[in-house]
């Protein structure tokens, strides 16, 4: 037998021996997906019936995709390490770099972010001064524009509503922005590519004959421009591979397309469908409970979670408490609980609906000092001060406007609004950048012409120290930003040096984490480009610190891929879960329902409230619809906090009487 499939089950061993045509491997929750990904791809390469560099492995985090690239590569060599593993954005960022010519872009442009491209919109909206622009949300009209993109046009023809109508004023300026820019946005680097091989034949068969196989995981959370790019690279050989669970589909708020999952036999052909159902996580008494759960959703691949592991487990434990105080009350007598069990902080989760209910939770665990850590929160790479160095870098680089404009006066020096009034008025086709320096050569002497010159040369020198320097990143940004005056900017934006110092924390840590890749790919200046493109496509699953013993805490769309050997679901109510403004879907809301519960290893307890405060007034609140579908028998219901167990009572009773006594004792001695 192969040594890719030993220890593997039948189904897994079927999938992992598969090899040409379409395939969907329907994977539920904890079945080992990334095993049959890893051992399907070492197979391929070890049997020779392909080269490594003629396989694409599609992801949607760059941790799974390194991870997969590590595990083969360990088996196989450095050979395996060709096999190319990445993000949707990833690979359409290669493609275009590849072809930035043939794209209309700078051979080095640069990729915006949510913030930046919101900035764009912002700056377009002033040319529409007969409309307030407090009227529009910026992310709405920035989310409707790129439905716009993706439909050519088609989105939203029956939205008549002024935000709509705002958004289809300003895609075809948006696009054009980006253009002048010569940048990219998220949407670009999909959505380009896509037109490109549309309006090129030698560019589509070029792509299509790159690779033998293609194989794409979480292919449940795929979205349409996606799901576009999947059938033009498998168009030409069909050996085309999903991993995916369409139980598991939960995002489609955010554009993600159940249906490509749902119909992917109808699209692909004597497409074989293989289901993984065997569960290496949760005990029998967990599974029991979630099967029923995803049951009363109709319209699905029909599939059933049975335990690997043979152990039954302690029944789901639901408890009902009068509040939401309460609620918090007892739930840190359970972690306290399972912590005096001996059980460690990190192996339990807190998972909810909406991050307004992490509130009272966080202050709880703050008044019984337990240690947490909120997941979801704001990533580093958005806070301001991550994002100006990124800026610094790009510029020392390959500067593109996005990024120049951000740092020409950071801190001030002296370019103001006239003066780029004046640089953006210098005729011809220069970039902007270059335009800055030669308004600077023209207008020498002046305090502004001289910024831009100190500024440049301060781009070179940091851009010499990072690549040549023998001390760390870490230090250069200390020394080289102190000195330009930017540690005074973070000072003037703090109340207090304690602020101040945690926001300056943030420059360091960009410094380490361009040390660390220095580290694994030496120094030079393709490290610095690619700590900079990889920051611009961030992972933010790759800026967790998985070591500190914290309970977790986070919504149920941030848990997903994540398990837990305890898990507290809080908060089984109506509008809460389902969600009354969040949830138009009940059948994802159930989904979702159904991964929270699949995270819990061990032992899973779900609470609720009988009254909540909504708005500041204390309402009743009503069971969750989900748990009046289930079968009572799969769980052990509470009214209020946990009961005693036989003789606990007893035993607590007797030791208070014994505390007393001997305080009643040394206070007799004392007189």
């Amino acid at each position: 037998m192969s040594i890719w499939l030993e220890s593997l089950n039948p189904e897994q061993q079927a999938a992992v021996s598969h090899n040409q045509g379409p395939l969907l491997i329907l994977a539920g929750a904890g079945s080992g997906k990334t095993t049959v990904l890893v051992s399907r791809t070492g197979r391929l390469i070890a049997e020779k019936l392909t080269r490594p560099e003629r396989i694409c492995v599609l992801t949607f985090t760059n941790k799974a995709a390194n991870e997969l690239k590590h595990r083969v590569t360990k088996k196989l060599g450095v050979t395996a390490d060709k096999v190319w593993a990445g993000t949707f954005h990833g690979f359409g960022l290669r493609f275009l770099k590849e072809h930035s010519k043939e794209a209309g872009l700078p051979a080095k442009f640069g990729v915006i972010d949510g913030n930046d491209a919101q900035a764009i919109i912002k700056d377009l909206l002033r040319d529409h001064k007969a409309l307030e622009k407090e009227a529009f949300k910026i992310e709405n009209l920035l989310s409707k524009i790129s439905l716009n993109r993706i439909s050519n046009g088609k989105a939203g023809s029956l939205d008549e509503t002024i935000e709509s109508a705002m958004a289809h004023v300003l895609t075809p300026k948006y696009i054009k922005r980006l253009r002048q820019l010569g940048v990219v946005d998220f949407e670009d680097l999909l959505l380009r590519p896509l037109n490109m091989m549309r309006e090129s034949d030698e560019l589509k068969n070029k792509l299509q004959s790159r690779y033998d196989f293609l194989m794409v995981d979480e292919f449940q959370d795929t979205n349409a421009t996606q799901m576009k790019l999947v059938d033009q690279l498998s168009a030409a050989h069909q050996n085309i591979a999903v991993v995916g669970d369409d139980d598991q589909s939960i995002y489609g708020w955010r554009g993600a397309e159940i249906r490509n999952i749902l119909d992917f036999p109808k699209r692909y052909s004597k497409c074989n469908v293989i289901r993984l159902e065997r569960n290496y996580r949760s005990s029998t008494s967990i599974l029991s409970l979630a099967n029923s759960i995803i049951a009363a959703n109709k319209d699905r691949h029909t599939k059933v979670l049975r335990p690997a592991l043979n152990q039954i487990g302690e029944k789901p434990e639901l408890f009902i408490y009068e509040n939401e105080e309460e609620e918090v009350d007892q739930l840190v007598n359970e972690l306290t609980r399972l912590k005096g069990e001996g059980h460690r902080w990190r192996d339990i989760a807190i998972l909810y609906r909406s991050n307004s209910q992490g509130g009272l939770v966080e202050g709880g665990l703050k008044r019984a000092q337990i240690p947490y850590k909120i997941s979801g929160g704001t990533a580093l790479f958005d806070r301001k001060e991550a994002k100006d160095i990124l800026a610094f870098l790009q510029c020392a680089l390959f500067p593109n406007e996005v990024s120049f404009r951000r740092i020409i006066n950071l801190p001030a020096r002296g370019v103001g609004d006239k003066a780029l009034e004046a640089i953006e008025s210098i005729p011809g086709s220069l970039s902007f950048h270059e335009k800055a320096r030669s308004w600077a050569k023209q207008n020498s002497g002046e305090k502004g012409a001289d910024g831009i010159f100190k500024l440049f040369n301060f781009l070179e020198n940091l851009k010499q120290e990072l690549c040549q320097s023998k001390i760390s990143a870490e230090e250069i940004f200390n020394i080289e930003f102190r000195t330009l005056g930017y540690r005074e900017i973070v000072n003037q934006s703090c109340r207090d040096p304690k602020g101040a110092d945690s926001r300056w924390m943030i420059v360091t840590i960009v410094g380490r984490i361009l040390d660390g890749m220095f580290t694994r790919h030496g120094r030079s200046l393709d490290t610095l480009e690619m700590f900079v493109d990889c920051m611009s496509l961030r992972d933010p699953a790759t800026d967790t610190d998985e070591t500190k013993d914290e309970v977790q805490m986070m919504t149920l769309h941030a848990c997903k891929g994540l398990e837990f050997p305890y898990v507290f679901l809080i908060g089984i109510e109506e509008n809460l879960l389902p969600h009354a403004k969040l949830g138009q879907n009940a059948d994802e809301e159930r989904r979702l329902f159904y991964v929270g519960v699949t995270r819990a290893q061990k032992h899973l307890i779900l609470t609720r409230v009988e009254q909540r405060k909504r708005h500041g007034r204390l309402q009743l609140a009503a069971p969750s619809r989900f748990l009046l579908e289930l079968d009572p028998a799969l769980f052990v219901e509470h009214q209020g906090g946990r009961p005693f167990k036989a003789g606990q009572r007893e035993s607590m009773l007797s030791d208070l009487m014994a505390k007393l006594n001997k305080n009643i004792a040394e206070r007799d001695t004392i007189k």
